[in-house]
């Protein structure tokens, strides 16, 4: 039931991420480059597999990508998460580097 819940909730993030992400140059009045499509979706699909992992879900790690490079930002309770949110971020397809930025409180 837990697990069910937690992919529901997944697919209600990534829908309302991709929803947003349409939105997202009606609200700017500068000329700023975008993130590519493929950066955005390659950020979702890392902060879907955070959130997927039992040990991470409840860590606020923000993802960012540009190029194939991430950067991983905010808090994880233990070096382990730390760590592991790191681990998790090499391993997803297209990732070149990552930069963890995550501290450990």
């Amino acid at each position: 039931m837990i697990k069910i819940m937690r992919h529901i909730w997944i697919l209600g993030f990534l829908i309302v991420m991709i929803g947003l992400s349409g939105c997202a140059g009606l609200l700017s009045t500068e000329t700023v480059e975008s993130a590519s499509e493929e950066d955005v979706m390659l950020a979702m699909e890392i902060k879907a597999k955070l959130i997927e992992a039992t040990e991470l879900s409840a860590a606020p790690i923000h993802v960012e990508a540009s190029n194939g490079i991430v950067v991983l930002s905010g808090f994880t309770e233990t070096e382990s998460q730390r760590q592991l949110a790191n681990s998790i971020a090499r391993k997803t397809r297209n990732v070149k580097q990552v930069d963890n930025r995550i501290q450990v409180k």
